[in-house]
């Protein structure tokens, strides 16, 4: 599954036609950002992406990222996220 952002903000998904909760779990999920970076750890960027997908699929349900990798630093304006991958687990 990829995930957009574009100048550090959500902008889409290839999530068409995904309106379950166990296409989600346990699926692998690459968020890549475009122009500005997203603002925040690694760990800030996949629970976010988690947040607008849980909003999508309309699930109460609880998923956990695990990173495999990631792609961030920080400079004068704090620490940011350029790409992370990551497994969403129950």
């Amino acid at each position: 599954m990829n995930i957009f952002y574009y100048n550090g903000s959500f902008d889409g998904a290839s999530l068409r036609g995904l309106n379950d909760f166990e296409q989600v779990r346990n699926a692998i999920i690459v968020a890549k950002c475009e122009g500005l970076p997203f603002r925040g750890r690694p760990k800030d960027m996949a629970n976010d992406v988690i947040a607008h997908i849980l909003n999508r699929t309309s699930s109460e349900v609880g998923l956990f990222p695990v990173i495999m990798e990631s792609h961030s630093g920080s400079d004068s304006h704090g620490e940011y996220t350029t790409k992370v991958i990551f497994q969403a687990v129950f």
